[in-house]
């Protein structure tokens, strides 16, 4: 395969800075098509990127037998109206986190991905970020080796903060948004209920599917607290996990922090904003497997995760390596957001 041709749905906020304007520094892939509601919109972000082609349907895009994968930058609560399109056009694609709305919906976007033989990513661009592979890496030497033990425990820590990290701002217009019909929810879920529910999702799934790659096994729920701040696990091989949700907030920056602990050494790491440009995060280690406690703090590129997560969709699609998070793991995710939110209901 030569360049991976890419068709854009949408190019909102998000399709702009998180995805459009890293997707066109791949040297491996060319958008050559968009497919955008808002008409002024679409004609200003095709002239500025260059995309020779622009639909105002998706489903006329998806015909473009050119197009070999999708980036579907879409409200997640219309993955389920989006996903199943460009799964029957042949297309992989490309959506932002979460997998929708409710698990029972994801399990069945899941198997239309395994039908149709294409890659669903799920955009959980935190695995693409520089430090967290660098864990990553060393996570699975620690284990391999056993020179540091057992693992013990893995924390993640989400306060609040500036989240856009001095981002540019993205083209605008005054045009109305597309309607769609969004997900509905399943019966027996209140209205208060799916309330808390997707304002969970909205702002803490990134977190519950990093805890499951942190471990590398999945987890159950087994504590949450009434104040909304903790969110306990236990992994399947019995490693304890924490979830802190806005223990505090900030201002002007952003702190998100995760520490993976074994018996002789942790790992920490610091990650960016999430629209912070060419910005990795930081890793510090600590190694005391000889008894001398050894810290250090590797020198990492600086490539943003959104944009070594465009590359990392790139090559899942040249077949050149996985994807870092799929539909089929990205269910769970779901379940864990709803188990999180019964328990913390009957609490309060």
């Amino acid at each position: 395969m030569e360049k991976v041709k890419i068709g854009f749905i949408g190019c909102g906020f998000m399709g702009q800075l998180a995805h459009m304007q890293n997707f066109v520094q791949i040297a491996d892939c060319q958008i050559i098509a968009l497919a955008e509601t808002k008409g002024q919109l679409a004609e200003r972000v095709a002239a500025m990127y260059n995309i020779p082609h622009v639909y105002s349907d998706h489903n006329q895009m998806l015909a473009n037998g050119e197009i070999d994968a999708i980036v579907a930058s879409q409200p997640f609560r219309n993955h389920v109206n989006i996903v199943p399109d460009v799964l029957s056009a042949g297309k992989h694609v490309l959506t932002e986190k979460p997998l929708c709305v409710y698990a029972d919906n994801g399990r069945k976007l899941a198997e239309a991905a395994a039908k149709s033989g294409k890659i669903h990513m799920i955009g959980y661009h935190k695995r693409s970020d520089p430090a967290v592979e660098y864990a990553m890496e060393k996570i699975d030497e620690w284990k391999h080796s056993g020179e540091l033990g057992k693992m013990k425990y893995v924390r993640i820590t989400m306060p609040p903060g500036q989240w856009t990290g001095g981002s540019r701002d993205a083209f605008r217009t005054d045009e109305k948004p597309n309607d769609f019909v969004p997900e509905t929810t399943p019966n027996g879920i209140s209205e208060d209920f799916g309330k808390s529910y997707i304002n969970f999702v909205n702002y803490y799934i990134h977190q519950v599917n990093l805890l499951r790659y942190l471990l590398g096994e999945n987890y159950k729920l087994t504590f949450a607290d009434k104040a909304g701040v903790l969110l306990v696990t236990e992994s399947t091989g019995g490693i304890p996990g924490i979830i802190e949700m806005a223990p505090y907030q900030t201002t002007h920056d952003w702190q998100e922090k995760a520490l993976v602990c074994f018996e002789k050494g942790w790992i920490h790491i610091e990650l960016p904003a999430p629209l912070a440009s060419a910005q990795a995060g930081r890793v510090t280690v600590f190694n005391n497997a000889g008894g001398m406690g050894m810290t250090t703090s590797p020198r990492l590129p600086n490539v943003h995760a959104m944009l070594n997560q465009a590359g990392n969709f790139i090559k899942a699609v040249k077949g050149e390596k996985k994807a870092p998070c799929v539909s089929a793991e990205a269910v769970k995710d779901l379940e864990i957001a709803m188990d999180y939110i019964r328990m913390f209901q009957e609490i309060k």
